[in-house]
């Protein structure tokens, strides 16, 4: 069976250790990643479960502004929002364990997909990190598609492995998980629909908003003029609260 859920959520940003001492004093944890060589990228990674959070920057820019935008499309993404000092969501990476086998099915259904790349990057500990990888250069009226990566092991020795590296722990603020992320759109039936055929789901109507479930998450789709993911949204928080970063926004219940 071909496997589709949630990996993680990118959220693009100017300085790596001032955002990470910025979840710090809210209760949230983050751990530097490390650097995607060929990108010119560096992350910082906050887990709730297997399912995570990369704060995403430019270290080299010379190298950074050579990313091709059809080849690594939310890359592209990040080091444009890095360039102009913006903060925000950029989109979600969906996991599967057969790349060729979505890769092929979205580009027989007209989808504008980039190749699979080999993705590596060093952590902390100087241990290699791989995984393969691809984009799609489409957008739906202007909202980025999400992207699809393959971690080449089960999720259950994944999260393991996460564990053992004390990289999924329990956060000061509470024993979090991501439940529901909310994209703005102009046409939220539109979208919600194509986002729903792309990880074969089926989209509903709930009181005037969209939903697309994929796990145990939701994907979220209502009307505005964002055309962007706009917020993210936690269970398990010792009290509620809301953090702003930039314009990105996260909701802990």
């Amino acid at each position: 069976m071909v496997l589709v859920d949630w990996d993680h959520t990118m959220i693009n940003v100017p300085e790596l250790a001032k955002s990470i001492d910025f979840f710090a004093n809210e209760g949230v944890i983050f751990k530097l990643g490390g650097q995607h060589e060929n990108w010119g990228t560096a992350n910082a990674l906050g887990y709730f479960g297997i399912n995570y959070i990369e704060l995403i920057n430019v270290f080299d820019q010379q190298k950074a502004n050579l990313i091709d935008h059809d080849i690594a499309t939310a890359v592209y993404d990040a080091v444009q929002d890095f360039n102009q000092e913006r903060q925000r969501f950029n989109t979600i990476a969906l996991r599967t364990n057969d790349l060729e086998n979505v890769r092929e099915r979205l580009e027989l259904a007209g989808i504008g997909v980039g190749p699979i790349l080999e993705g590596k990057r060093r952590n902390e500990q100087n241990k290699l990190i791989t995984w393969r990888i691809f984009f799609i250069n489409d957008d739906i009226d202007g909202l980025p598609y999400p992207f699809f990566i393959d971690w080449q092991t089960s999720d259950q020795d994944r999260e393991q492995q996460l564990i053992e590296q004390e990289l999924i722990q329990t956060h000061p603020i509470g024993a979090l998980k991501v439940v529901k992320a909310v994209f703005e759109v102009n046409n939220p039936l539109k979208v919600s629909q194509q986002w729903a055929n792309l990880i074969d789901r089926v989209a509903t109507e709930e009181h005037g908003e969209f939903i697309v479930p994929i796990g145990e998450r939701t994907l979220e789709f209502v009307a505005g003029p964002a055309n962007h993911l706009i917020s993210l949204h936690f269970s398990g928080a010792n009290h509620q609260q809301t953090i702003n970063l930039g314009e990105a926004q996260l909701v802990f219940d």
